[in-house]
């Protein structure tokens, strides 16, 4: 009776829970000093015929040392989520357990630093409920992204705070990354008017001379900017109650756009003020992205001596070189040549900058691996050279 009571329970757990789903350590015990890491797409997390094993070689030959898996949106997940489970990609998958699992350790046993990414766009959401879109000075609602009320007092900014905890609870990563978290177009709905006349005691929108809203006013962007910092603060919070306390540990990052122009300002009309964000996130993400603009590696390193020169603390800033040349909608898509992104990764890596990254994984050709290979060799220590 008791062994087959044992086996009833045993067989009750792996039906539950099978080993395959239980999500391995994602955290390493000692941070790299360096890190050098590789973004890796949500469809190829999804897909259950990514070839994990040839993606985890291809890492260890370049020596990356981190890796960044999308966990996807509060629509539309990776893995069941409990509170949740009618927006998984692939009911009773757990893809990012298995690709964590076979990326966590390179060829020699050492930890590699594991990262998730929230992706913050909600157009399911918002074809199910308008109310929720930001809406433009024109009128035009978005298709992808929330309001500035939805993301501070509304239920997007709700999901989004219980998917970033529910993500540090489940898995541990080293990092979560809030990625498409934009507010320069769409947030002149009526109630982005409330919520900005409750902020900042302004009674209207700046306006022109001629009485149109003024969309580059500054003390918008610094607006915006306050709107998304309130929202990483109760992130961080909630982040720092999971697994009794050892949340904390989890490093709250953000996607941020860069400023070619005047980069210490940084992406102001965005919500994309670095100095603001800083008191919430611990670390930003500015997007090095030299192809669909004709940026250049000296622009790269340009503006990153800038911000070393306006005082930001180097170290909470993370370098993500995208691989992306021409319009965004390309078909197929396009990637900048191996020698470009080769230089950009050693601009990236300038005026203080120890953490680089190189996005995403479904754009390296066999000769950007190549390139990764050489510009990435790993030492002795399990850190790379530069």
């Amino acid at each position: 009776m008791l062994l087959a009571l044992g086996a009833a329970v045993g067989a009750a757990v792996l039906v539950a829970r099978p080993w395959q789903d239980v999500p391995p350590p994602m955290r390493p015990e000692v941070e790299p000093q360096e890190v050098r890491s590789v973004s890796v797409d949500f469809g190829i997390v999804t897909d259950p015929d990514t070839a994990w094993a040839a993606v985890d070689r291809h890492l260890d030959a370049a020596g990356a040392n981190g890796v960044d898996l999308n966990a996807g949106r509060v629509e539309f997940t990776a893995f069941d989520w409990p509170a949740h489970p009618e927006v998984a990609a692939e009911p009773g998958a757990d893809h990012l357990a298995r690709a964590a699992r076979a990326l966590r350790e390179d060829a020699d046993g050492r930890a590699r630093e594991v990262g998730l990414i929230v992706d913050a766009y909600v157009p399911e959401w918002i074809r199910s409920d308008p109310s929720v879109a930001g809406v433009a000075a024109d009128g035009r609602r978005s298709p992808y992204q929330a309001s500035a009320t939805a993301l501070a007092r509304g239920p997007v900014g709700d999901r989004l705070v219980e998917y970033v905890a529910a993500l540090g609870e489940r898995y541990d990563p080293s990092q979560i990354a809030v990625t498409e978290l934009f507010l320069n177009t769409y947030s002149f709905g009526d109630d982005d008017l409330d919520l900005y006349r409750e902020m900042t005691g302004a009674e209207d929108w700046p306006r022109d001379a001629d009485g149109a809203i003024d969309t580059d006013a500054p003390e918008l962007g610094t607006w915006r900017s306050e709107v998304l910092a309130g929202l990483l603060g109760r992130m961080r919070a909630a982040l720092d109650e999971v697994r009794e306390g050892e949340g904390a540990q989890i490093r709250l990052a953000m996607d941020v756009r860069a400023n070619w122009d005047d980069p210490a300002a940084g992406a102001a009309s965005s919500g994309h003020e670095y100095d603001i964000l800083l008191e919430s996130a611990d670390r930003l993400v500015v997007w090095i992205y030299v192809g669909p603009r004709d940026r250049t590696p000296a622009q790269a390193e340009q503006l990153l001596g800038t911000l070393e020169e306006a005082g930001y603390d180097m170290s909470r800033f993370t370098t993500s070189v995208g691989l992306w040349a021409g319009a965004a909608d390309a078909d197929p898509p396009q990637a900048i040549p191996p020698a470009l992104m080769a230089e950009t990764l050693d601009a990236a890596a300038t005026h203080g900058i120890t953490d680089v990254n190189v996005t995403p994984l479904s754009h390296l050709s066999p000769a950007h691996w190549a390139t990764l290979e050489t510009l990435w060799r790993a030492t002795p220590s399990g850190a790379p050279e530069g």
